[in-house]
């Protein structure tokens, strides 16, 4: 009970692991780097365990040890951290107000991020192609993912590997890039656009919502 209590009491805090807030872009928002849906459940789920041991006063308590999880092995192991006298959140205290990190990081919103481009939806793409318009698709979801399928003429070019394949692209073309749901594509829009590019637009609600209105344009009259 001792050590518990000395753990949960003295502990360190998030800040005296990473002191200072990453530079400006060094950190991708969740709209460019994604998220694994189920991780955050789970994570949920281990902190709601803590909590009710916390109440109880009964087993060990993460306090004091930082918990890593490998989901793709699933194992589990956690290290010691040793609390900062020096921390400017629960040490010297010289944090004394919330600011806005998605700015500050220089992190935009998935708001902002979408906003910034023109958008397609699949209806709109699918009378281009009908009408035989000169269109160069680029699917910028990873392998495992194209092997699935991927809309016929379309070109993969992974997210990770596009600002190298920009310099391959001709400028006079016109793009339309596509994911899973819109997001990444959004992201590799702004690229092609900051490089120059005039004729770039995403496709909206990316291959989720292209495979959904197919189906629904495929059963119309």
């Amino acid at each position: 009970m001792g050590r518990r209590q000395c753990a949960t009491a003295d502990g360190p805090c998030y800040r005296c692991l990473y002191p200072e807030p990453p530079p400006p872009g060094m950190v991708q928002n969740y709209a460019e780097g994604g998220v694994f849906g189920v991780l955050p459940g789970l994570v949920g789920t281990i902190q709601a365990i803590e909590t009710l041991k916390l109440i109880l006063g009964r087993g060990e308590s993460l306090a004091g040890r930082l918990l890593m999880i490998d989901a793709l092995s699933m194992q589990f192991r956690s290290v010691i951290v040793e609390r900062d006298p020096k921390c400017p959140a629960c040490g010297v205290r010289t944090i004394t107000q919330l600011i806005d990190y998605d700015e500050f990081c220089g992190t935009p919103a998935l708001g902002a991020v979408m906003e910034s481009v023109r958008q397609i939806t699949p209806q709109e793409l699918a009378l281009r192609r009908a009408r035989g318009d000169d269109v160069d698709l680029i699917d910028v979801r990873e392998p495992h993912e194209t092997e699935t399928g991927i809309v016929p003429g379309a070109t993969a070019i992974p997210l990770g590997d596009f600002a190298s394949a920009i310099a391959t692209l001709d400028t006079s073309r016109v793009f339309v890039l596509m994911c899973r749901s819109g997001k990444r594509s959004a992201d590799a829009a702004r690229q092609l656009q900051a490089a120059g590019f005039k004729n770039v637009t995403s496709l909206a609600g990316g291959m989720i919502r292209w495979s959904e209105e197919s189906r629904e344009i495929a059963k119309s009259p």
